[in-house]
């Protein structure tokens, strides 16, 4: 049933390996961004985003106006950045520096009490596979790095000088799965129950994981269910789940082994294919070094017939080798809630550390700026925005979006069309700003002119109490902010905001000890004129990423004058800077 498969001559990437073990791979380009993918073919790699070069990696993707996010899947854990394609050159050394430092891994932390879907997966995945704990293991040939274009020779160069790390265990595929015909009836305090029917699946070396795949797509098309399934990608041994939720007020009922009926082959091939051939499965697949796996697995997809099906269904629900987990809906229990009217934070993780000090463990760490190479920035919009005779007011933008005087944005993925002008109907027309691509102006300011809102004199009241004319200051000190930020390793817990929602004025998310961290460097700011090496940098960065704020900015700023531009972000003192500090802090 298991009997591995052979190599066929089918890349899909260009890929290769360094000396050391470092795959390298290259990737196809999508518009006018660059993509690179860095980490390792390990799960739950806990420390891979608390090192000084992650945070290095993160600073240079902010500054040129890209954006990182990371990703642990099983058999993988790394980050996927995006930046403009001008950009790629910078990343050399702090990519080098990435794969060269090993974290100190902080360990499995033990599940939270309260954490009971995590603890029927470990249940589920002890009875079908054992229990193996994952062990951290940054090796060099468990890393890789995918990347739009080709390599650079000086990236190439410096992972080539990175030394060999070998892996802490060779590697060893599973056995085979174990004999678990169990059923767990479990109790819980949910809402909705569910059940869980599990199943061991091959890897993705094995024809019989595509089967899987193939019957996995008719289970979603054909049962009268809500279902939902899970078929993770992996080199090793796994299982596959499927879950069909428990309303409220029934009880659980074993998943019956009716889940196929007769149905066209192709119907659902097509379906398979399409997911096979999509870039996060052959970013995946090139990720582990084993891209023409992916070619030949399509291949059998085209070659399987009905027969293949009804033995994968057979393997997948026969009685002999599954799981079944089962927990009722919590029962419906009337109570009353006694909530006190202080609102208190929630409490800080630097402050849960035994003996930490109010501030201890606060300090940034300054990182080592990439230069910029030579590239062309997008010109500043100078748009003056024009009044319609309908009384609202146009300008063009980089989005399409509405904003309300005393409101809100409201972003659009399309143009403005009529269902929008309904949407906004109960407003007065001005108190309407419309922002518009180029190629919709016309369209655009058409529409918008046969539009009536509501007769009422009520005017949208601006809220928070930066002037518009410092606006641009406070886009500066705001990328100040957030360059320590990033250096402090707290980019996941603290949020830096100049939204039109919110208002003229920095939001600032963050925990009670953080919060009076940044206020301390804005502080500081305010006693001391930022160098010009700072207000050089900070400007080159708020031109690279004025295209995710500038209609906050630009509404911000009609709120207050309709006649008014955002200034040139170039034209930004280092005082200016200074006095927003502060005058409002």
């Amino acid at each position: 049933m298991f009997a591995p498969i052979f190599f066929i001559s089918a890349f899909l990437f260009l890929s290769s390996s360094l000396p050391n073990g470092i795959r390298l791979a290259e990737i196809p380009a999508e518009g006018d961004s660059a993509q690179i993918v860095i980490g390792y073919a390990v799960s739950g790699l806990t420390g891979l985003s608390s090192t000084n070069a992650e945070r290095a990696v993160e600073l240079t993707a902010y500054a040129t106006g890209g954006s990182i996010e990371s990703f642990e899947e099983l058999g993988r854990t790394g980050f996927r950045i995006t930046v403009p394609k001008w950009a790629a050159p910078m990343f050399a050394d702090p990519l080098a520096a990435f794969f060269r430092e090993v974290p100190e891994e902080k360990g499995n932390s033990k599940r939270a009490s309260g954490d009971f879907r995590a603890r029927v997966e470990d249940e589920i995945r002890n009875a079908l596979l054992g229990y193996a704990p994952d062990i951290p293991d940054y090796s060099t040939d468990k890393a890789f790095l995918l990347m739009t274009g080709p390599i650079p020779e000086n990236l190439r160069r410096r992972l080539e000088e990175i030394p060999k790390r070998s892996s802490k265990t060779p590697q060893e595929m599973p056995a085979g799965p174990l004999s678990a015909d169990r059923t767990f009836r479990f109790k819980a305090d949910l809402p909705t129950g569910a059940v869980i029917l599990a199943a061991p699946v091959t890897s993705v070396y094995y024809k019989d994981w595509y089967s899987v795949l193939l019957l996995d797509r008719l289970i979603r098309k054909v049962v009268p269910l809500s279902v939902t399934t899970s078929l993770p990608l992996t080199i090793n041994s796994y299982y596959y789940r499927l879950e069909v939720p428990v309303p409220a007020g029934q009880f659980p009922e074993p998943v019956e082994d009716n889940l196929l009926q007769e149905v066209q082959r192709l119907q659902f091939n097509r379906e398979v294919r399409s997911y096979l051939e999509s870039k996060y499965v052959r970013e995946w697949f090139t990720s582990q070094d084993i891209p023409a796996r992916l070619e030949e697995g399509i291949q059998w997809i085209n070659e399987m017939t009905a027969d293949d099906m009804r033995v994968a269904a057979r393997d997948l629900l026969g009685a002999s080798n599954r799981v079944i987990a089962t927990w009722p809906p919590k029962a419906k229990v009337t109570s009353v809630d006694v909530e006190p009217l202080e609102r208190s934070l929630p409490p800080s993780r630097d402050s849960e550390r035994a003996g930490a000090r109010p501030g201890e463990g606060l300090q940034s760490q300054p990182i080592t700026l990439v230069p910029f190479p030579p590239h062309t920035d997008a010109p500043q919009s100078r748009a003056v925005p024009e009044r319609l005779v309908s009384g609202v007011s146009l300008v063009a933008s980089n989005v399409n979006a509405v904003f309300v005087a005393g409101g809100s944005v409201t972003r659009l993925d399309h143009e403005s069309d009529a269902d929008t002008l309904k949407a906004f109907q109960r407003y007065s027309a001005d108190r309407i700003l419309v922002f518009s691509t180029s190629p919709a102006m016309g369209r655009t300011r058409q529409l918008w002119n046969t539009f009536k809102g509501a007769n009422t004199p009520e005017a949208g009241t601006p809220r928070g109490t930066v002037s518009s004319g410092d606006l641009p200051a406070l886009l500066l000190l705001k990328v100040m902010l957030d360059r320590k930020v990033i250096e402090s390793g707290w980019s996941h817990d603290v949020e830096l905001r100049i939204s039109a929602s919110d208002g003229a004025t920095l939001n600032i998310q963050a925990d009670a000890p953080k919060r009076s961290q940044i206020l301390e460097w804005i502080k500081r700011i305010a006693a001391e004129k930022p160098s010009d090496a700072d207000m050089a940098w900070a400007r080159e960065v708020a031109i690279h990423r004025l295209g995710s704020v500038q209609v906050d900015l630009q509404s911000l700023t009609w709120e207050r004058d309709p006649q008014g531009v955002v200034q040139d972000l170039e034209t930004v003192g280092a005082g200016h800077v200074q006095d927003v500090a502060r005058i409002y802090f």
